[in-house]
């Protein structure tokens, strides 16, 4: 699995293959939740097979895969559409809360978060 390194804005966007078993992982797996929470770039390297460097470039600055508060399985699932949209293109990647707790659908201009049903 792979990273695009050519992006020059922000980290570059992750490859659609890697975006969709991290948002499997993060929709399904408690295991993999409670080590992405505690340390992603673990998480990304023995989960998701990214290179240390392609790790360090996925967690650059402030990176949306930094979060304080993991959002639900639920919340993920819901947006999954809209993270992985977000997760692959080009872009910035700085919506340090788009992962978090009650923020996932307000980070894609749907409403001011909250659980969803």
């Amino acid at each position: 699995m792979s990273i695009d390194n050519n992006h020059k804005n922000g980290h570059p966007p992750l490859a659609p293959e890697v975006a969709d078993r991290l948002l499997d992982l993060l929709s399904s797996d408690d295991k993999f939740r409670t080590e992405f929470a505690k340390d992603p770039g673990a998480a990304l390297q023995n989960s998701l097979g990214l290179a240390p460097q392609q790790t360090q470039a996925a967690l650059a600055g402030a990176s949306c895969l930094r979060v304080t508060s993991l959002a639900s399985k639920e919340e993920v699932q819901a947006a999954r559409d809209e993270l992985r949209g977000s997760l692959t293109a080009a872009g910035a990647h700085t919506v340090v809360f788009m992962l978090e707790v009650g923020q996932v659908q307000a980070s894609f201009g749907g409403g001011s978060g909250g659980t969803l049903a």
